[in-house]
């Protein structure tokens, strides 16, 4: 079976001020059907980049992007959350959600809006459903754009620190929701956050991004049931070695050629 998504020899550059500027360089990354990776780094080291080019907003400078194995012209079959909500100010949040839906046509979106009331109770948004934009918290924005995207249909899910604006106890029921509808549809999700403890919790995999510019510094497969994580002493020292090496640790660097920590 081909990878879900897969980037190879990825390199991009910014234009500044000052001239260019590297963001990522020669990443290789592969994404299994199924799989929940996290990709986690420092913020500034290309983390954001790298999705943008796998969302299609983005094109590499070098390299490739395919998706199911086929090279992925225009843009790719996948859902992306960005880090901003861009919930569109003129809807109502029932209107904003509904959009992905609504671009395929008005039956598609008649067909979603009991998965949308379902979600909205999930999140607990459903009191919220005629409001505006400007009339939620920031944190219910975010919970706003989250189930947009999981009404997309899309089986790949692109999220960019979507959690990032909650507070602890929201975010962790978030997550656990976000699990759940993992299972539930076999979904395939790549999210990007700098939190160490986020990443532990969710992934099956951790894929570690270098300072700029971005370079893959490290992998790791987590064996662990999910439920089981928090009581896992292997867990912790993960942890200590994540973050080890994030903070530029040089007897803790994988060697460039050394397998990932734990295999599957």
């Amino acid at each position: 079976m081909p990878d879900a998504i897969r980037v190879e020899k990825l390199s991009k550059d910014f234009a500044s001020g000052a001239g260019r500027y590297a963001v990522l360089r020669d990443v290789t990354l592969a994404v299994a059907e199924g799989e929940f990776l996290c990709v986690l780094g420092p913020s500034g080291s290309g983390k954001s980049t790298l999705l943008n080019v796998m969302a299609g907003l983005e094109t590499p400078d070098a390299g490739w992007l395919h998706v199911r194995g086929q090279p992925a012209d225009g843009r790719p079959p996948v859902a992306y959350m960005q880090q901003k909500d861009l919930l569109l100010p003129w809807r109502t949040l029932w209107d904003n959600i509904l959009l992905g839906p609504e671009l395929q046509s008005r039956e598609v979106r008649r067909q979603q809006a009991p998965r949308a009331r379902e979600l909205l109770a999930s999140f607990q948004l459903q009191g919220f459903a005629n409001a505006y934009p400007t009339q939620l918290s920031g944190g219910m924005r975010q919970r706003a754009a989250l189930i947009r995207t999981l009404l997309c249909g899309r089986q790949y899910l692109l999220l960019d620190e979507p959690f990032g604006a909650l507070d602890a106890l929201t975010r962790t029921r978030l997550q656990q929701l976000l699990l759940g509808v993992w299972r539930e549809l076999g979904l395939t999700i790549v999210l990007v956050t700098h939190d160490v403890e986020e990443a532990l919790r969710l992934a099956t995999r951790i894929v570690l991004i270098s300072s700029r510019p971005g370079r893959i510094s490290g992998e790791y497969v987590l064996p662990w049931p999910h439920d089981q994580r928090r009581v896992a002493g292997e867990v912790l020292e993960l942890k200590e070695r994540i973050l080890a090496m994030l903070l530029g640790a040089p007897e803790l660097r994988n060697a460039p050629d050394e397998e990932p920590w734990y295999e599957a």
